[in-house]
C-alpha cells in the first residue's frame, strides 16, 4: 500500500507512518518499490513471523523468571 492508503481514515500523520515504515524497513519487516511518484510498501510476512516467534520466546523466558521470583518471594514470606 501507499502511505496515502495506509493513513486513510486514521489520525496518524503521513510523516509518522513514513517514519515507522523506514524503521520497519531497516529491520527487514517491510520493503518498498517505486510506482511512479509513490512508494508502495509491502509487508514481509515471513520476517514478521520470525520476529513474533522470537518475541514469544523472550516473553516465555520473562514469564519463567517472574514465576521463579514469585516462588522465591512467597517462600520467604512463609518462612518468616
Amino acid at each position: 500500500m501507499s502511505i496515502t492508503r495506509l493513513t486513510a481514515g486514521s489520525r496518524v500523520t503521513r510523516q509518522a507512518i513514513a517514519k515507522h515504515l523506514r524503521v520497519m524497513d531497516k529491520a527487514g519487516l517491510v520493503r518498498s518499490s517505486r510506482h511512479g511518484r509513490e512508494s508502495i510498501w509491502q509487508l514481509d510476512a515471513k520476517r514478521l513471523e520470525d520476529a513474533r516467534r522470537y518475541l514469544d520466546l523472550i516473553s516465555a523466558q520473562w514469564d519463567n523468571a517472574l514465576g521463579r521470583l514469585r516462588e522465591f518471594v512467597e517462600d520467604q514470606v512463609v518462612d518468616k
